[in-house]
């Protein structure tokens, strides 16, 4: 007892130490107002793919990370080489005199500043292993192109302390792929202090003066391609904007989407077990930057929210009975996407909205849970063609309320489910007919063909060399196939190894890949010049806009149990629909106009570089959640005016659980470049307190230890091999990173604590003085 409690105050002033060194860094207003002073020059620049160099800052590091990472990072290049293009400056691009010898806190080396990059983005890479630092990576750009106001410098770094490469399956691996990506989409400038420097690419002029807005504490950004897709896809015309998380640490608010309207976005604020999906949120995003525009690309659709209306949007769980949302705590369910065995929770980032969660170990698309539910009897089925139903089937007497069965689609997405090689019609929402020789009773999906159709599961998950993006693997250079399981040195074309590209594509040479028009061309004469539009797109600078995508909505906003106040907004908003196209009308000529007046502004008259100096600032405090061997499910948590901690000091043998804990993201802004720290979504069932001292940004989040029980089927033995994790949450010491993606082999934020030796338990008593200690050490600190 007295060792772990030494142990724990010793960290505890470790982290306090720690907090109040990085608090006295101020931000660098200078970077900023550079940043929003300058004006895009890009008269007469093509359209051509990006390329993205990764250049390791230190060599030394074991060759078993090293090769890990240089595969993540190279699917990840890949995927943003098929899909953006940029407008190139120049072929190269080099790290010139006047640019700093340190990027946040790492200092580049004078040989990486002599080289030439044959490259539009480079990012330095930093590893390092650290346990004080629990964190998997981040991610931020350092240093802009002078014309284009592009990100061409960034950084990113990542903690092999919490990346299990022993245990590294295929959904783990998947898991790294997402954070990689959702990583360098920040660093591609998805960051909120750069929403008033974007601007439309077709003009060179900025779209307002902020592109955003903040109303009742909640940032919209109000670009028009946004705004116009986030009209269609909550069919309501009266949404000013694409809102932005308003929970969180100070590197999540504002730079995230919102949990509770964008649900498993992959630019959403936290990890989380749903498939993350790369949807039109995100690419009209970056073209709406100005630096970006799609190309040839298939985007995952969102059912999240979908034609649901203005009560949706605007109030989520709030307004009408939702299917999305659920209301009695802990209840037991298939999640909105039926991968998964899940529970009625929330998480920090979805306000005071429930949803069914999930954990990895009732994840019905991954096979590796198939030996944690053997000894069940309840025949189920784990792999990427497996969806969670209501009911089970088993031939002894044994019964669950869900359970992950095999499913098969057919090409007029009629559903059927397999059971023992055995195929049932599912096509309706109802029961199916089980043989006698089951036990037990299932009922289909209340729209199957929905299901069919929205599907976006890859085969294997890409056999750890490419990314699934609707239904498609986006295979690294080498592979190809439906799961990328292929050697392929000739050119890839929607999963074949071919000697030559087909008809009516272009070739892609650095990454071998076939691709067609760019993003809603419906003809085109290259892979950067469409010739004609997609409805509800018009042509604008050779690329197609969504600008006319609203005038496509069909449904009747009065049969979606909105409001008389909705009902109002969607006759109003009819006349804007027509303002819109009239201003898209007036723009276009407009452009022809102002072409030269863009020309005029040159920023090489200013010799000014746009860079983020290496000061960091502001760090988010946050809590630490600690967890011996042994677990009673029991949580301990001390609460100030302005903070609190949760330290879950756990007794018994875990049995089925997984600590989960709402964590805060750990948060700072840097010279407003805005390196970020992804924490994982943590289910917890108290509220998040969380403050803003002296705009310090301490932000200290109480937690819960929830308890993973799962339905009637899983060894407890098998369990506790997922659960031996604490979670974690911390600041990182140099960088102060904004947004941190935890991530282990149950796709929660959590760190490892094998390497405690203090096995002790504490009793209530001795648990109530410990808070206590923390609580005179806590009031000290902060």
């Amino acid at each position: 007892m007295k060792q772990l409690l030494s142990y724990l105050l010793t960290l505890l002033m470790f982290y306090c130490l720690k907090c109040e060194s990085q608090l006295n860094y101020k931000l660098n207003k200078g970077s900023k107002r550079k940043l929003e002073e300058s004006k895009p020059n890009i008269t007469s620049l093509s359209w051509e793919p990006l390329r993205i160099h990764y250049e390791f800052l230190n060599s030394n590091f074991d060759s078993k990370s090293v090769a890990f990472l240089q595969t993540v990072l190279n699917i990840t290049s890949t995927f943003f080489q098929k899909h953006l293009l940029i407008q190139r400056t120049n072929s190269k691009i080099t790290y010139k005199d006047s640019y700093p010898n340190s990027i946040f806190g790492f200092r580049i080396s004078e040989e990486l500043q002599k080289k030439e990059y044959d490259a539009d983005l480079v990012f330095f890479i930093n590893i390092e292993r650290s346990f004080f630092d629990p964190y998997l990576a981040y991610c931020g750009p350092a240093i802009f192109d002078e014309e284009t106001l592009r990100p061409i410098f960034g950084l990113i770094s990542w903690n092999m302390y919490y990346t299990s490469l022993d245990k590294m399956t295929n959904s783990v691996f998947e898991s790294n792929v997402e954070i990689a990506v959702h990583e360098v989409i920040h660093g591609l400038g998805f960051i909120d202090d750069y929403f008033i420097s974007f601007y439309d690419s077709f003009t060179g002029e900025s779209y307002n003066t902020s592109n955003s807005y903040i109303q009742s504490d909640v940032t919209y950004l109000s670009t028009p391609r946004v705004t116009n897709f986030v009209q269609y896809h909550f069919n309501c015309t009266s949404l000013l904007g694409l809102q932005m998380e308003n929970d969180g640490g100070s590197g999540t608010k504002g730079s995230h989407l919102e949990r509770s309207l964008f649900y498993n976005e992959i630019m959403t604020g936290s990890d989380m077990t749903e498939n993350f999906l790369i949807t039109d949120f995100t690419f009209e995003f970056l073209q709406d930057t100005g630096f970006y525009r799609i190309a040839d690309y298939s985007p995952d659709q969102p059912l999240w929210g979908k034609n649901k209306g203005c009560e949706f949007a605007n109030k989520q769980c709030k307004g009408g009975n939702f299917t999305e949302f659920c209301d009695v705590d802990q209840s037991q369910s298939c999640s909105f996407y039926q991968t998964g065995l899940s529970k009625c929770l929330k998480d920090q980032l979805s306000g005071s909205c429930y949803y069914q969660y999930f954990y990895s170990n009732q994840d019905c698309r991954n096979p590796d849970n198939v030996e944690l539910y053997k000894s069940s009897g309840i025949i189920q089925h784990f792999g990427f063609d497996s969806i969670c139903v209501s009911g089970s089937v088993s031939k002894e007497s044994t019964y669950q309320s869900n359970s992950c069965i095999q499913y098969k689609c057919d090409l007029e997405n009629k559903l059927s489910l397999v059971i023992e090689g055995q195929e049932f019609d599912c096509s309706n929402d109802e029961s199916i007919k089980l043989p006698e020789s089951y036990y037990g009773n299932i009922t289909c999906p209340s729209n199957p063909k929905l299901f069919c159709q929205n599907r976006d599961e890859c085969p294997n998950l890409c056999s750890q060399k490419g990314f699934c993006q609707n239904r498609e693997c986006i295979c690294m250079l080498g592979y190809s196939s439906e799961d990328c399981s292929v050697e392929c040195t000739k050119y890839r074309y929607k999963g074949s190894c071919l000697e030559k590209c087909p008809d009516s594509t272009y070739i892609y040479e650095n990454i071998k890949y076939c691709v067609g028009c760019p993003a809603n061309c419906l003809t085109c004469s290259n892979y950067n010049q469409c010739t004609s539009c997609k409805q509800g797109y018009i042509l604008r600078g050779a690329f197609c806009d969504n600008y006319k995508l609203i005038e496509l909505l069909t449904v009747d906003q009065a049969n979606l149990n909105t409001t008389s106040n909705n009902s109002t907004n969607t006759s109003s908003n009819q006349s804007n629909s027509t303002n819109i196209d009239d201003i898209n009308s007036a723009e276009t000529n407009s452009t022809n106009t102002t072409n030269s007046e863009t020309s005029s502004t040159d920023l090489s008259n200013n010799n000014s570089t746009i860079t983020n100096p290496t000061n960091t600032t502001n760090s988010e405090t946050s809590f630490t959640d600690i967890n011996n061997n042994t677990i009673t499910n029991s949580t301990n948590s001390t609460s100030t005016e302005s903070n609190s901690i949760d330290l879950n000091i756990n007794n018994s043998t875990n049995t089925n659980s997984t600590n989960s804990t709402n964590s805060e993201t750990n948060s700072t802004d840097i010279n407003n470049n805005n390196i970020e720290i992804i924490n994982s979504t943590n289910m917890t069932n108290s509220e998040t307190n969380s403050t803003d001292s002296n705009n310090n940004n301490i932000e200290i989040t109480n937690s819960t230890n929830t308890t993973n029980s799962e339905t009637n089927s899983t060894d407890s033995n098998n369990n506790n091999s997922k659960s031996t994790n604490c979670t974690c949450n911390t600041v990182n010491n140099e960088i102060n990173p904004i947004d941190m993606k935890n991530n282990d082999d149950a796709k929660n934020c959590t760190c490892n604590t094998d390497k405690t030796d203090n096995k002790s338990t504490l009793n209530v008593a001795n648990q109530e003085n410990l808070i206590y200690l923390i609580n005179l050490i806590l009031l000290t600190c902060f």
